[in-house]
């Protein structure tokens, strides 16, 4: 493998259509619950804003995986920032959660990638870096 590492970050349509269809069965329910209009409104705004916090653009646009496993985060913005894989991220052949502390204030975030997040070659890099990482004593 030749470092640096760029790996460009896409929208997954799979984990968008999976959303969606969550947030409308979620409407569904609560639009048929017998409760009072204010109660349903309140549901409804709920779940409105989890929708939006859930379909807003991600602040990272990118990962440059290092030498010796280093990371640094893009963020949308285009700045470089340094970031660390926390101990809980999870790797599995079609699903990565990536937990990661971001920048100098070292803010947590969390990224759930998917197959169709990035190129497959891409893809199987990543998930081949974290579990080297994973095994590296401490």
């Amino acid at each position: 493998m030749r470092f640096p590492i760029h790996i460009e970050l896409h929208r997954s349509r799979f984990l968008f259509l999976l959303l969606l269809v969550v947030h409308a069965l979620a409407i569904g329910c609560v639009a048929v619950l017998p409760w009072s209009a204010a109660l349903r409104l309140l549901l409804l705004s709920l779940i409105g804003v989890l929708a939006w916090r859930a379909f807003r653009p991600p602040s990272i646009s990118a990962l440059r995986l290092l030498k010796k496993g280093a990371l640094e985060c893009v963020l949308s913005d285009g700045e470089r920032v340094p970031a660390s894989v926390l101990p809980d991220s999870t790797v599995f052949a079609r699903l990565i959660v990536l937990r990661l502390r971001v920048g100098e204030r070292g803010r947590v975030r969390a990224l759930t990638l998917l197959p169709d997040s990035m190129t497959p070659a891409e893809f199987r890099a990543l998930r081949v870096c974290l579990r080297w990482r994973a095994e590296q004593p401490v």
